[in-house]
């Protein structure tokens, strides 16, 4: 019979300070999960650490984005702002926001059609007035002389509310009552 011998060990040295554990800063918390090691005559139990920050990525801050980006309008910025207000599964309109903003539903269409931020800041939220699509990324539902229109764009639109929760009726208008609880 052959007996299995360890090395011999011997204890090891950090090379300078910087390397030492106490330079580190404490670790989160984390949960353990055990691992078993089976050698020829003994099984021991050693524990792996999972850390408990989540690596995944974090959606974008849209306000302060929004407040940054140099290429924005002053005016715009408060469009966008309460753009963010609507809710997911609501809807308001370009008269409605226009109104609270003192200003006109096309220049309120305007500033929709630049937004940088889309879908995050939810430009599809809003709809003509009768609650009908409107427009969406700076087309309109008939289609252009050169047959670009914005046919595909406003199923886009369509899709992106009924995701959040909008019924529509067989002529293609949202149901219910527009959004109006702007802050």
């Amino acid at each position: 019979m052959t007996t299995l011998t360890a090395p011999p060990t011997t204890p090891f040295t950090f090379p300078s300070p910087r390397d030492s554990p106490a330079f580190f800063p404490p670790t989160p918390p984390s949960t353990t999960t055990p691992l078993l090691t089976t050698t020829a005559t003994t099984t021991t139990t050693t524990e792996r650490k999972h850390s408990s920050i989540s690596t995944a990525p974090q959606p974008p801050n849209y306000k302060t984005l929004i407040n940054t980006s140099p290429k924005i309008t002053p005016f715009e910025k408060k469009v966008y702002h309460l753009l963010l207000t609507i809710p997911s599964g609501s809807f308001t309109t370009y008269a409605l926001m226009s109104t609270h903003l003192k200003s006109s539903p096309r220049a309120v269409g305007n500033a929709l059609r630049k937004n940088p931020f889309a879908p995050g800041v939810p430009c599809h939220r809003v709809l003509a007035t009768g609650n009908s699509l409107g427009g969406f990324k700076g087309k309109i539902s008939r289609k252009s002389p050169d047959g670009v229109g914005g046919v595909d764009t406003l199923i886009e639109k369509k899709e992106l509310l009924r995701r959040e929760g909008v019924k529509f009726d067989d002529k293609g208008r949202a149901l219910g009552t527009p959004f109006r609880g702007f802050k």
